[in-house]
């Protein structure tokens, strides 16, 4: 007989998820609030036009990813783990639970392969970098008969969670909420995981979250399509969109603390990014001018500033010279800035002025965390 419907009320389901993950791992604050509205977001995977991937980071080992990864597995939508598979494996994969009418929830673990040169790994990225969006497919040549070929599309569009020491191809990073597990403090106590008692316990929760998917998705797609997440760059926006859809519709009250925890996220990960040199001197430029107050600065002036940037590259620029005003010019060159003269005083001479970097910083620089209140219905 067909299992009866239930309709579980949506805050404490969100609860009970997000209880799981803080009963049995060590993560920082707002990250099981992060992890249950994800695998409750699993469940309704088809509402949504991009689906953000989980990158589970540590370190070092014995940080509790693998752990995670489990916990992931039992309370997500068909979760399938994998280490070592092929892009084929992947791809069919995928396309196998998507003719069936369900949706693959994919766990890659032990992923460090993917940050190496080598013909799988860059196969298998690629089938990353597209596969968080709908719509997106790889194209093979299958036998159809003993000596005709036909070319068949795989989907690769599916819920994805890839666990490694270390840190993503930025490519792949760009695609992911960045959940940075650690060590457990000594002060910190977690349950025992017993793995058969936990994979009874989440057994009931994830019917739960398939049930609150049935009765519930129309509901999210509607609010899926009237949100605006514009205190997020757009590439993090479309990412966190579809938690924040889930959000507002399983504990709308959460709404102000998920997009706390987003900010935080988004913003640790914008600072872990290897900066290209020019956004790089985008930002440093950008602080001297907060910290200075002037609204104009000599050549001179900005680069003694930049030099005592320890963490920028600017004191030891060329085979350890520093950076001087022709390597100023030509890094800033193709953001249309140009220095020119200015009059300070009793001083005339090259410089910049605050306005020249006013529309580079707003186009290349991400948006601070009260640039914009939260949007939603």
């Amino acid at each position: 007989m067909p299992r009866t419907l239930r309709d579980p009320a949506g805050a404490e389901l969100l609860a009970t998820l997000e209880n799981t993950f803080a009963k049995y791992l060590a993560l920082d604050a707002g990250l099981p609030l992060v992890l249950a509205l994800w695998t409750l977001a699993t469940h309704v995977f088809d509402c949504f036009d991009a689906f953000p991937y989980l990158a589970i980071t540590s370190p070092t080992k014995r940080c509790g990813k693998t752990r995670l990864a489990e916990v992931v597995d039992m309370l997500a939508c068909n979760g399938l783990r994998t280490v070592g598979a092929t892009p084929a494996v992947i791809f069919r994969s995928i396309q196998m639970r998507t003719v069936d009418g369900s949706t693959l929830t994919l766990i890659i673990d032990e992923a460090e392969d993917l940050g190496t040169k080598s013909d799988n790994s860059d196969a298998l990225r690629q089938i990353l970098n597209a596969g968080y969006r709908r719509g997106q497919s790889v194209l093979r040549c299958e036998r159809n008969g003993e000596k005709s070929f036909e070319v068949k599309s795989f989907n690769t569009y599916c819920p994805k969670v890839i666990v490694l020491i270390g840190n993503l191809p930025d490519t792949l990073a760009d695609r992911c909420i960045a959940i940075a597990m650690r060590r457990r403090r000594q002060d910190e106590k977690v349950e025992r995981f017993l793995f058969s008692h936990v994979m009874r316990e989440a057994k009931r929760y994830r019917r739960d979250s398939e049930d609150w998917a049935k009765t519930n998705r129309t509901k999210v797609k509607r609010r899926h399509l009237r949100y605006d997440l514009e205190f997020l760059e757009d590439r993090e926006a479309e990412l966190w969109l579809p938690l924040f859809s889930v959000c507002a519709v399983v504990s709308p009250d959460r709404l102000e603390h998920l997009k706390t925890i987003a900010l935080r996220i988004s913003g640790a990960k914008q600072a872990d990014e290897p900066a290209e040199l020019g956004l790089l001197l985008l930002r440093d430029i950008r602080g001297i001018f907060a910290r200075s107050l002037d609204e104009r600065l000599p050549t001179t002036n900005l680069l003694l500033d930049l030099k005592t940037l320890d963490e920028s590259p600017w004191s030891a620029w060329s085979h350890g010279a520093s950076l001087d005003a022709r390597g100023l010019a030509r890094l800033l060159r193709p953001f249309k800035i140009f220095p020119h003269n200015l009059r300070l005083e009793d001083w005339v001479g090259k410089g910049y002025e605050r306005q020249d970097f006013e529309e580079a910083w707003a186009m290349y620089l991400p948006l601070g965390p009260s640039a914009t209140p939260l949007q939603g219905p």
